[in-house]
């Protein structure tokens, strides 16, 4: 009987339902994504991606659970705040409240079931599709990783199971201890406490001092090192619950005092964000630091991937050093764009590698080096043939090192031609290869890489010339970098988005009578749907722009540390990607909580 009235009262109200339901399939699928990587250890163990990954994955899942607790319960409250007066009707007709606890406990646990099975079939796709497409623009392989993991999907299961129990069992514990009057009652019920002018001055000047103290930390990376951070940390935190327990309280003052505030419906809507927001601060504080992390997470990671060939490029001005090629490597080196080749003469003496001086001359070699500590900046010079005589300068390690893996403990010498023809040596010839794009021409690259990979000897692979062997092995731990950084944002905005609509939807109940007031006095649904949109861009836009803030004072640890370049460009475009996701929740918020509070009944004319 309890679950065909479960039943009954889910298909009274689907569409709300449905909303919660989509909510929890999205978060099942998200963190499903996170467990797939974090508990698959021969994935971890096997690939360079997964063993960078691994414990910032870990971290995740654990930052990530707590957030999906967060998230649960702010849409079981949208889902008890919709049913409280259904379940009060039913306690004044005689219901027993453990009857009705029993009835929440069973409606709990459809969805919760029903939620976390589909969700987890989601984010088996999500995970194939999201992870195939980064692998596929990065380059980069993926050893033992599977989309459809049995222990993700245990570890999943499990704690939706233990959290919707626990919630279900909250709820019933609640409504067993709360008579009928008080669920029939519990929409005119009100958290709005005034607050006092002294306490917020000084919360909004604390508040700011403490985002500066933390901005200039981050600033001041050189003088504090490594203190930076948990100064920052601890700094940014506490401003960022300060400015919005304090600000936005004085700001809707303000508004609410000003002409702006008398104009339409505005007193309303500012009235309407005044009366919860003591209720608000915790989440907007939360939804903004995760908003700054998933949004640097990103930037940081993609930045990364962007100065592998800046560091490859400092390290040697040729991609490609290879002695005696093959005529398919040449064939391949013709096909690069924009590349320049230069072929010298070289004999091996004993432990010796000659040169024809006139050569060098008329084409010296050149080596790259980094400016100061700045590692976004490379200088290339040439080797001139006195350096080629100091065996302890720059020029001439540089110059040892563009040899076969073989000879690059050899000593080099510079000789003349006429004693260059009369050694008694097999002539070698040295090609270097320079290009100046190594991103754009990585596939061609690496065909010929592994081509020389094949003709040399294990003990000497990791001894390859040429930047492009710095520039894989960089590329890959980057690449890391930036996949972890993508599905950490990815999944920290949708879990932040999420969780600040279902707290926004779950007071729905309690201005559903507002809006009818609004409504019978003729205000038209033109202007209702606007007060909406204002409330809810309001309670949006404020943890952005703040999380906004965050990450451009943040990126200055790594653009004053050299660590970056060009760090604010690609701020700029994931900026806009970021917010453009976020404005999809924003939207989807605004129709549902329109749908919801609006009246369907015309009484304008």
């Amino acid at each position: 009987m309890k679950f065909k009235i479960s039943l009954a009262g889910l298909k009274a109200r689907w569409k709300d339902y449905l909303v919660l339901f989509s909510g929890m399939l999205m978060t099942t699928a998200i963190f499903y994504m996170f467990e797939a990587v974090s508990t698959n250890n021969a994935f971890t163990t096997a690939s360079r991606v997964g063993q960078n990954a691994k414990f910032v994955f870990i971290f995740g899942s654990v930052l990530l659970s707590l957030i999906t607790i967060v998230y649960i319960f702010y849409a079981n409250n949208f889902l008890m705040s919709m049913r409280k007066h259904d379940y009060g009707l039913f306690m004044m007709l005689g219901a027993k409240p453990s009857v009705i606890s029993r009835l929440i406990m069973t409606e709990t646990l459809i969805i919760g079931v029903g939620s976390t099975v589909i969700g987890i079939i989601l984010g088996w796709g999500l995970t194939k599709g999201i992870s195939g497409l980064l692998v596929s623009q990065l380059d980069i392989t993926l050893t033992h990783f599977h989309a459809l993991y049995v222990p993700a999907i245990r570890a999943t299961f499990i704690l939706f199971i233990i959290l919707f129990l626990i919630a279900g069992s909250l709820n019933a514990i609640t409504f067993f201890r709360t008579s009928a009057l008080q669920l029939l009652k519990s929409q005119q019920q009100s958290d709005w406490k005034p607050a006092k002018k002294l306490i917020l001055a000084i919360e909004a000047l604390l508040g700011v001092a403490l985002l500066a103290g933390g901005y200039y930390a981050m600033y001041d990376i050189e003088e504090l090192k490594i203190m930076s951070i948990p100064i920052g940390l601890v700094t940014i935190v506490l401003g960022t619950y300060f400015v919005f327990n304090s600000f936005f309280i004085m700001l809707l003052t303000i508004l609410q005092r000003s002409s702006i505030g008398k104009k339409g419906l505005n007193s309303f809507t500012i009235a309407q964000l005044k009366f919860r927001i003591k209720d608000y601060t915790k989440i907007l504080s939360v939804v903004s630091l995760l908003f700054a992390l998933a949004l640097g997470a990103i930037t940081v990671g993609i930045g990364f991937q962007q100065m592998a060939p800046k560091l490859a490029a400092g390290n040697s001005p040729y991609a490609l050093a290879l002695t005696n090629p093959t005529h398919k490597m040449r064939s391949m080196i013709n096909n690069l764009d924009h590349a320049t080749q230069t072929t010298y003469q070289q004999k091996v003496v004993g432990k010796t590698v000659y040169y024809r001086q006139q050569q060098l001359k008329a084409q010296p070699l050149k080596y790259a080096y980094f400016k100061s500590n700045d590692v976004a900046k490379a200088a290339v010079k040439s080797i001139g043939l006195n350096e080629l005589r100091d065996p302890q300068s720059e020029e001439y390690l540089s110059a040892q090192r563009l040899q076969a893996p073989q000879f690059q403990s050899f000593q080099l010498k510079a000789v003349s031609d006429d004693n260059f023809s009369h050694m008694q040596a097999q002539p070698k010839q040295l090609l270097v290869v320079a290009v100046k794009d190594m991103n754009s021409q990585s596939k061609q690259l690496t065909k010929i890489f592994n081509l020389e990979s094949q003709r040399t000897s294990s003990k000497y692979i990791e001894m390859l010339p040429g930047s492009f062997s710095i520039y894989q092995q960089v590329k890959g731990i980057f690449a890391s970098v930036q996949f972890m950084g993508i599905f950490l944002g990815i999944a920290f905005l949708a879990m932040l988005a999420s969780c600040l609509m279902f707290k926004i939807l779950s007071g729905t109940t309690t201005d559903k009578r507002r809006f009818e007031m609004l409504n019978k006095i003729g205000t038209k649904k033109s202007a209702l749907r606007h007060s909406i949109m204002i409330q809810v861009f309001g309670l949006f836009g404020l943890p952005a722009i703040l999380g906004l803030i965050d990450v451009a004072f943040g990126l200055q640890m790594f653009e004053q540390s050299n660590m970056l370049y060009g760090s604010y460009q690609i701020f700029s475009w994931s900026a806009i990607a970021f917010v453009v996701l976020y404005l999809i929740y924003y939207g989807l918020t605004v129709l549902i909580y329109s749908r919801i509070v609006v009246p369907r009944t015309k009484v304008e004319k």
